[in-house]
């Protein structure tokens, strides 16, 4: 699914060099949970920017479904992008202007694709616990509500991969504890998740746990599988 093999980006500030991601071999299975963690400054963000495309190695090669996305052209990547990974951010960046069912068609509407239409996105909308907050502004919504248009948003487009920086990052710890129930939902129902937390108790709930220090990952903990249950066809 993800393979990074010697995957290096390096910076410049002031004269020194920054090894952000320090020569990291990493594979995600097809349907794994993992977790990044790690101090601020380590490499987290970096390296998951790698894995969605959105930062280009200064070396080493960075696979998505068997092919190195730096050899596509732009519209490839673009469209690798839109069809295969959703994104979601500490920030929700919702489009203060539009209302929540809007805001989680946008990404397939850019695309002029059927996955955008009304229908779909309000059963993603029901499936965040949000169906009563189609017509709402983001202004109108808690943080934690936002967090959950953002994570539909993030599915119109029926992405296999779910990459996921710092999700919970300003919510309370029940809120939190609300996200992370839904990202355990969407993973069992097959997507594979990929999330950079501060929160080692929140990191204990992922299936793999990554460590890094300067760029590179230096601790691996494997958990026990859980029983799986797939999300209904019919729920988004």
């Amino acid at each position: 699914m993800i393979e990074l093999v010697k995957a290096t980006k390096t910076y410049h500030s002031g004269g020194d060099e920054v090894r952000a991601v320090d020569s990291v071999d990493l594979r995600v299975a097809a349907g794994e949970f993992v977790a990044v963690v790690g101090h601020s400054g380590s490499g987290k963000t970096t390296l998951v920017s790698l894995m969605g495309g959105l930062t280009r190695p200064t070396s080493g090669t960075v696979m998505v479904d068997g092919r190195d996305i730096w050899t596509m052209s732009n519209r490839e990547l673009s469209r690798l992008r839109s069809d295969r990974i959703g994104f979601c951010f500490q920030f929700s960046s919702l489009i203060s202007t539009i209302n929540c069912l809007d805001n989680v068609r946008l990404p397939a509407s850019f695309l002029g694709d059927h996955k955008g239409d009304a229908g779909r996105a309000m059963r993603l909308l029901e499936l965040v616990g949000l169906p009563e907050k189609a017509g709402a502004f983001p202004s109108e919504l808690s943080g934690g509500q936002q967090r959950r248009v953002a994570i539909a948003r993030a599915l119109v487009n029926e992405p296999g991969i779910i990459l996921a920086d710092e999700p919970t990052g300003d919510l309370d710890e029940e809120t939190e504890e609300d996200v992370m129930d839904l990202f355990e939902e969407i993973n069992l129902g097959g997507v594979t998740i990929v999330m950079v937390t501060h929160s080692s108790r929140l990191a204990s709930r992922a299936g793999r746990t990554l460590r890094m220090e300067n760029g590179a990952v230096v601790e691996e903990v494997t958990r026990a599988p859980r029983s799986e249950y797939p999300l209904s066809s019919d729920s988004v």
